[in-house]
């Protein structure tokens, strides 16, 4: 399928921004890793901030999408949320621009009350709207693994949420840093997969009910 000038725009901002980080991406940058003119940028997009929001809600969108997917269907909640965790991994490692991602989402947003654009407010909103889903998906899950007596109800459903959340994202941006050279860490995707079904066996209890 022919990839959209959006599409390449997009494309190209998750790109620059993790290999610059935000603050140093332009606008010029960005049109010329995509090969297009910088006016071409913005008939689609308002400034470097939209493409910031556009990307992380394109993100956030995907991965409530294939979760939804994934949870169309009652099961073991702990394989459910191991799951989860690895729609992060199914993304991040498709192929190597894939773990772009794995950087871009360490960027911070902005406060609402300084987005002027009422464009990029709603936009804003609609990160917020998306990522309450997936906390919300994740939260439901653990509550589900205690309710059963399969997850330890010694910690909080939201602290449980921090600890594999946290770690899912630590250890996909330091995959990212050892695919760009800037670090070296010996481990792999698959390693990545196993640490997470790992950590979340750890909380778990055995027999429960399934």
């Amino acid at each position: 399928m022919k990839t959209s000038k959006r599409d390449l725009i997009l494309d190209s901002a998750v790109k620059v921004i993790a290999e610059k980080g935000y603050q140093y991406t332009t606008t010029q940058s960005i049109a010329r890793e995509a090969g297009i003119s910088k006016g071409l940028i913005h008939f689609y997009f308002e400034n470097k901030l939209d493409l910031l929001l556009s990307v992380f809600l394109l993100f956030l969108q995907k991965i409530n999408s294939i979760n939804q997917e994934k949870l169309s269907s009652p099961g073991d909640p702990v394989d459910r949320l191991k799951a989860v965790f690895a729609t992060f991994q199914d993304l991040l490692f498709r192929d190597k621009k894939s773990l772009y991602w794995g950087k871009l989402i360490n960027e911070r947003l902005p406060q609402a009350d300084a987005i002027k654009s009422e464009t990029m407010k709603i936009k804003r909103q609609a990160i917020v709207n998306e990522n309450k889903k997936l906390v919300k998906c994740i939260d439901e899950l653990i509550k589900e693994g205690q309710s059963r007596g399969m997850i330890t109800t010694a910690l909080k459903p939201q602290v449980l949420r921090q600890i594999f959340g946290g770690s899912s994202q630590v250890l996909t941006w330091r995959m990212y840093l050892q695919s760009s050279r800037e670090g070296h860490f010996e481990y792999d995707q698959d390693d990545v997969r196993s640490a997470m079904e790992t950590l979340i066996e750890k909380f778990t209890v055995k027999g429960g009910k399934k």
